[in-house]
């Protein structure tokens, strides 16, 4: 939760209208790539620095391989931002190929970081499409996949609550998307179903918000494969169909109910010991995660945390993901 975020108005790019203009190098094509998605760097640079250098490197990357990632998504709180910013630039410098940059406003990217964010990092996403010149929320197509972020702190939410106003666009959104898209992946930063920490002050604080944003998502289950939170630090992951469910809000379970939608929790690179990157890969219509994870550190080694695939109306997943003990 967030108090007093304040950002300043200005138009910085000119507005799009759904379904606008969309990279040419990107839209339609549907060849194998990848993306990772990480969060809560914050002040952790060596931390954030080795999870980049993870990403771009893939030390860790047994079979099925998952290649470079192509997109980096930062679900939050990468404050100081033009610092984190920084440091992703200097990791890539003398990549082959410079993944774009997709960062969501976080409780605690205000003031100049969420200025920064708004003027500087989203405007340099080719093919972003903004709600409008001046808000940090956006859709981005990249090949047959897209990823749709929220700012729940300005106009479509408010200290992490996503309102009817932020539903509505994300359902637009989602509607709007051509027959080139296979894969959908929405981006914001409270998680719906807290576990580890802020068990009642993210997205939950307001239930019938919650639930009416969740059931709306479950109405597009057809397209949208799974929901990127992070906030409370600790990774986990569920799969919810029924939103107001005694299991959804149980800080103990975390259900797996077919025709659900995944809500994936990205942990934190540096807020906690144990610092987590999500791999994404995506094969034509098939969607496969891999988590990997290392201790907070500037050379610390990554391992394998877990993988699962969905495989069109297929999912394949391991034994329940369990929450470290709250704290």
């Amino acid at each position: 939760m967030r108090i007093n975020k304040t950002l300043l108005s200005g138009i910085v790019l000119i507005p799009f209208l759904f379904g606008g203009p969309v990279s040419a190098a990107t839209k339609g094509k549907t060849s194998a790539f990848s993306f990772a998605v990480v969060a809560d760097c914050r002040w952790w640079e060596g931390t954030w620095r080795n999870a980049l250098a993870e990403i771009k490197n893939s030390t860790v990357d047994p079979e099925p391989k998952f290649g470079p990632a192509e997109l980096i998504v930062v679900v939050g709180d990468m404050d100081p931002a033009e610092k984190r910013y920084a440091n992703f630039k200097e990791v890539f410098a003398a990549a082959r190929r410079v993944p774009l940059f997709l960062p969501v406003i976080g409780n605690h990217d205000d003031g100049d970081d969420a200025r920064y964010i708004r003027d500087v990092i989203i405007p340099a996403i080719p093919g972003c499409v903004r709600r409008d010149g001046g808000a940090c929320d956006y859709f981005l197509d990249y090949k047959n996949v897209r990823i749709v972020v929220i700012d729940a702190y300005t106009e479509l939410g408010k200290e992490g609550v996503i309102n009817q106003k932020g539903r509505d666009y994300a359902e637009q959104a989602i509607r709007s998307a051509g027959p080139g898209i296979n894969h959908i992946f929405v981006c914001f930063h409270e998680p719906a179903f807290p576990r580890a920490r802020h068990l009642d002050s993210s997205f939950n604080e307001s239930p019938g918000d919650r639930d009416a944003f969740w059931n709306m998502l479950v109405r597009h289950r057809d397209s949208v494969r799974a929901v990127f939170v992070s906030h409370d630090h600790y990774y986990n992951r569920m799969r919810v169909k029924d939103p107001s469910s005694r299991a959804a809000n149980d800080p103990a379970q975390f259900p797996d109910e077919e025709g659900g939608i995944y809500q994936v929790d990205c942990g934190a690179v540096g807020m906690t010991t144990v610092s987590t990157v999500v791999r994404v890969k995506i094969e034509g219509k098939s969607v496969s995660f891999r988590v990997v994870q290392a201790d907070r550190g500037g050379n610390e080694p990554f391992r394998v945390r877990e993988e699962w695939d969905l495989g069109g109306s297929r999912h394949v997943l391991p034994s329940s993901v369990a929450a470290p003990a709250r704290k």
